[in-house]
């Protein structure tokens, strides 16, 4: 909360910012939290990792066979879309090709999105249930994205193979 004092903010007050830099400066902050939640993953991913985290990942059959209530319109696109560059991106990459900066660190690299082989292997409901489920180091995203976000995220997953691989 920003108490005003006369006129200014106590946040203003206090940094001597206002306006693109103080946004900035909150989005530094925030970005900064956000990696120091990660190293500390990454940090326990390493001691926790097991020989089961280099298995082929597989979901459970009954969750595979559950089909996407989120068709894949332009406003669903468009939502999973902002899902997956508020949470994936920092490890899958901008174009889901498992090559973000975050997953480079990684002895369990990202999923690549944009290999066609490996996403046709995968259903729209064993999608859905390796993200709520996760694995580390990716953590699960059941308690965080709604049941609707996840499946909007799968939605966009599909449209980032489609691209990828669109004859040109």
């Amino acid at each position: 909360m920003c108490h005003n004092l006369g006129g200014k903010t106590f946040l203003n007050e206090v940094t001597g910012m206002t306006g693109k830099n103080k946004a900035h400066s909150l989005w530094l902050a925030g970005a900064s939290g956000i990696c120091a939640v990660l190293a500390l993953s990454f940090a326990f991913a390493g001691r926790a990792a097991a020989a089961d985290d280099y298995k082929p990942w597989v979901a459970p059959e009954d969750a595979r066979k559950v089909k996407n209530p989120a068709p894949a319109t332009p406003e669903n696109l468009a939502a999973g879309e902002q899902v997956f560059h508020d949470n994936c991106v920092l490890c899958h990459g901008e174009k889901g090709a498992g090559d973000g900066i975050g997953g480079k660190a990684l002895n369990v690299k990202p999923a690549n999105f944009t290999d066609a082989k490996l996403m046709s292997a995968e259903t729209d409901g064993s999608l859905f249930w390796k993200i709520g489920e996760g694995r580390l180091p990716m953590p699960p995203w059941k308690d965080i994205l709604t049941e609707k976000q996840r499946w909007q995220v799968v939605d966009y997953l599909r449209k980032l193979t489609q691209d990828a691989n669109a004859k040109h």
